[in-house]
């Protein structure tokens, strides 16, 4: 095996495999790397491989055990040393040093037969096609002298988040100041809308901001996350986080689990969350975990000064475990590009729904329908209505809620209250067929057979049931 294919396989542990580059000795080819886990790989390439060579680096890392551990700030050591040499030897392939509790090496001589156990089955072809140049290992060494050299003082990939809310609050306010429409309402999180098709308002609600005090906080935390945690900040993984929890917070919220709240708040929690876990399970940096354990207290304070002391606990501990989950599949080897289907498959699947003018709508309303009117059975003149009331004026309101309120009216109010909130219900969605059966209904004991006909009429031509069929033939014989 030729070094250029060294440097490929080193290539793909620091960019696809997600280890990053300990050391480097430039005298020699021999790189140390770092996973997730803690886990270091040693990779040295040699034109010759002998036994006295391939022993002298095992003991040299037991001898220098302490040293070791204190340069890489870890407590203990797992290393895999992987031999690579251009000619054939008759080493033996594999050995373990298990010297202690605290230090493992395991040290392996790879050839072409073996390689397939370090490198996965899709990368073989791309190790194998023969490169001319040093491209891989300048791409390798140039990442590793810049991490040395450059300055830490911010994340600016991780600031292109913040950028984006900016520029994005700015437009929607020069949009409302010079035409009275701005462009959150396209974003903002809405049931009715969501069961219609527009899956995209799933995620889509982490962009709104309710003013700019909210705006300079979320920001503001953003920027202090890129000061005080710098490279260890991934913007493709960060902005998977986000919208995995808003999703996950809107489908909970969709089934009445939660009340609904401010999204970005809650998602941005989750970030939080998976920052704290990656710093947990990294172990070796004390001064970055105490930031990522005390940010999330400092988050819930302020917040809840912003807010007027009207924040949910609960909810906010529910969407940081969520990003601790979501962080840990990422580390545990999920794919980002699968993440990122995943997310993009539920956004299609909303397009698929409109251009082809499927109604998910009514099929979810007249699901819910008998959950309904199985609360309906309980009502009395004491029930309270206020729940409901608010649901009405909220983003998570739908013709359901306008039935269900309106049914309870009847019980605990007047008819004529009963009456405005069907009417009000059809002004807001006028296909949902019993809605028109209880106007319906209220029209025929007013004697006003006409108008139940009218009603009647546009129920069954939303839905035939036999029930509405029958009440016409009853409406009709009084006429």
């Amino acid at each position: 095996m030729d070094d250029k294919k060294f440097w490929k396989i080193v290539y793909l542990y620091t960019t696809k495999y997600n280890n990053e580059v300990l050391y480097y000795r430039e005298e020699k080819q021999d790189i140390w790397l770092i996973n997730h886990e803690n886990e270091i790989t040693r990779l040295i390439y040699n034109d010759k491989l002998d036994n006295p060579t391939v022993d002298a680096n095992v003991y040299n890392i037991i001898k220098n055990e302490k040293r070791l551990k204190k340069h890489f700030k870890l407590s203990s050591l797992k290393i895999k040393i992987l031999h690579f040499s251009k000619e054939e030897n008759d080493i033996q392939e594999y050995k373990k040093y298990k010297v202690s509790e605290e230090l493992l090496v395991e040290r392996v001589v790879v050839s072409e037969k073996n390689i397939h156990n370090f490198i996965k089955k899709g990368d073989i072809k791309f190790v194998d096609i023969s490169v001319d140049s040093d491209r891989y290992q300048n791409r390798v060494v140039d990442r590793y002298k810049y991490k040395d050299k450059k300055l830490k003082s911010t994340n600016i990939y991780f600031n292109l988040i913040a950028i984006f809310f900016v520029l994005l609050f700015l437009l929607n306010y020069i949009l409302l100041y010079y035409s009275k429409g701005g462009i959150y309402k396209y974003f903002e999180y809405n049931y009715q809308n969501i069961i219609s098709g527009q899956f995209y308002r799933l995620y889509t609600d982490i962009f709104i901001f309710q003013n700019s005090l909210h705006l300079i906080f979320i920001v503001g935390f953003i920027v202090l996350c890129s000061v005080l945690l710098n490279e260890e900040l991934s913007l493709k993984n960060s902005i998977i986080i986000l919208l995995a929890v808003s999703l996950f917070c809107n489908l909970f919220l969709i089934l009445n689990q939660i009340q609904y709240t401010n999204t970005i708040n809650l998602s941005f929690f989750g970030l939080l969350g998976a920052m704290f876990i990656f710093e947990l399970n990294k172990r070796n940096d004390n001064l970055k975990f105490i930031y990522t354990a005390v940010m999330p207290i400092i988050y819930l304070i302020l917040l809840n000064l912003i807010s007027d002391f009207k924040i949910s606990i609960g909810m906010y501990m529910f969407a940081f475990i969520l990003g601790i989950f979501v962080q840990i599949a990422l580390l545990k080897g999920t794919n980002s590009k699968f993440a990122i289907f995943l997310i993009s498959l539920v956004v299609v699947l909303g397009i698929f729904i409109n251009i082809f003018g499927i109604d998910m709508k009514s099929s979810i309303n007249n699901y819910r329908l008998n959950s309904v009117n199985e609360r309906l059975l309980k009502v009395n003149r004491y029930t309270s209505t206020e729940k409901l009331e608010l649901e009405i004026n909220s983003n998570n309101k739908s013709i359901l809620s306008y039935y269900e309120l309106g049914m309870m009216k009847i019980t605990t109010s007047t008819v004529q209250e009963a009456k405005k909130v069907f009417l009000d219900g059809i002004n807001f969605d006028d296909k949902f067929a019993p809605i028109y059966y209880q106007l319906a209904l209220i029209e025929y004991k007013e004697s006003n057979y006409s108008k139940s006909l009218e009603y009647i009429d546009k129920a069954i031509k939303l839905d035939k049931d036999i029930k509405y069929l029958n009440f016409r033939e009853e409406i009709n014989s009084k006429g």
